[in-house]
């Protein structure tokens, strides 16, 4: 997203917005991890702790699009976790920067 005022341009990148959606996610009960599958596991084993999942696309428009892997605790209600980490992820995202949040699909990829 860039945004130009009378004291020059700011820009905030995907990987922002990225971290944050990642962040938000994993403060909601009942998320034991933020991805999940293959590439997440092959990425620990390497040691990239930093690897996330979670996709930022910036519309044209300065519309955020964000997807959210998620590994749910085994036993808890999937949609009703999937709906607050959406919740959250929008609110968080839009408070901290200032951008207006769209859409946030959330993808349960395993139950733990």
């Amino acid at each position: 997203m860039l945004e130009k005022n009378d004291l020059g341009i700011v820009k905030i990148s995907k990987e922002v917005i990225v971290g944050i959606a990642s962040r938000s996610a994993k403060e909601i009960t009942g998320v034991q991890a933020v991805g999940g599958g293959f590439l997440n596991r092959i990425a620990r084993i390497f040691g990239m702790e930093r690897f996330t999942s979670c996709k930022a696309e910036i519309l044209s428009n300065g519309d955020i699009v964000v997807t959210v892997p998620i590994v749910v605790e085994y036993g808890k209600e999937i949609s009703g976790i999937a709906y607050e980490v959406q919740e959250k992820v929008k609110k968080d995202i839009e408070e901290i920067t200032g951008l207006d949040v769209v859409k946030i699909d959330v993808m349960v990829e395993e139950v733990k």
